[in-house]
């Protein structure tokens, strides 16, 4: 199965693509995911969602999951999953495009459940939607967040993009130097991004982040970087008696 369902981004790899980096990203959702059903999330939202394989790999039989993406990629998709064994609760296809869909409606509508906490994965979103949209995109998931949700995305720098950024012909829309504000300033309680430099494989093929690579947006200001940025709502603590 991982293989057919890969077959859409190997593609990509042969045409020049960063393996290294691409293998680190899945494996930082992966481990979001696991994390947050360690702690209780039985909901995954995958926007952007692409060829993301974990409905059918990570053995979250009691989880949902939603993936957000255009009809085309459905289209190649779909195809590719038909015979393998879902191995969640339940896998919904949100058909639309960021910036142009009602997302908390077509989520909705799906089932998300905004009383419940999410985990939110962007793997390689970012960069292609403006800053207005990105600006909305950050609204209309804080809203749908309830404590416990966790997200994490992946993009780069605004100077990084304003030089010309291009992947497979698509040019880049926007970079942001404030990743972490962007998520404090609705309704995240913790916030960080991470220059990527920083961010590795250990000897266990576990995610590490070297904390010297956690950078504000004024040290990002005027810089070429890949930036990773992982937030988090927490639950409301009881108060003490």
């Amino acid at each position: 199965m991982a293989r057919k369902l890969v077959a859409g981004e190997d593609s990509l790899l042969h045409a020049g693509a960063n393996v290294n980096y691409m293998t680190r990203r899945a494996l930082i959702g992966d481990e979001l995911v696991l994390s947050g059903h360690v702690n209780g999330t039985r909901q995954v939202v995958s926007l952007g969602a692409g060829m993301d394989s974990r409905a059918f790999r990570l053995g979250l039989s009691d989880t949902t999951f939603f993936e957000v993406d255009k009809q085309a990629l459905f289209d190649v998709k779909e195809p590719l999953v038909a015979e393998n064994v879902l191995q969640a609760s339940s896998r919904h296809l949100v058909v639309g495009t960021i910036g142009q869909m009602d997302l908390p409606a077509a989520l909705r509508a799906a089932g998300h459940d905004s009383a419940l906490s999410t985990t939110w994965l962007m793997e390689g979103l970012a960069p292609y939607l403006t800053v207005a949209i990105m600006n909305q995109l950050a609204k209309d998931v804080g809203a749908l967040s309830a404590p416990g949700s966790s997200l994490w995305l992946d993009g780069f720098s605004q100077t990084s993009v304003e030089k010309g950024m291009y992947f497979h012909g698509v040019k880049f829309e926007s970079g942001l130097d404030n990743y972490d504000e962007l998520w404090l300033s609705n309704g995240f309680d913790f916030a960080q991004q991470i220059d990527m430099t920083g961010v590795y494989l250990d000897g266990a093929q576990k995610i590490q982040v070297d904390p010297r690579y956690i950078v504000t947006a004024t040290q990002t200001r005027g810089h070429n970087m890949c930036l990773m940025a992982r937030a988090t709502k927490s639950a409301p603590r009881c108060p003490a008696h």
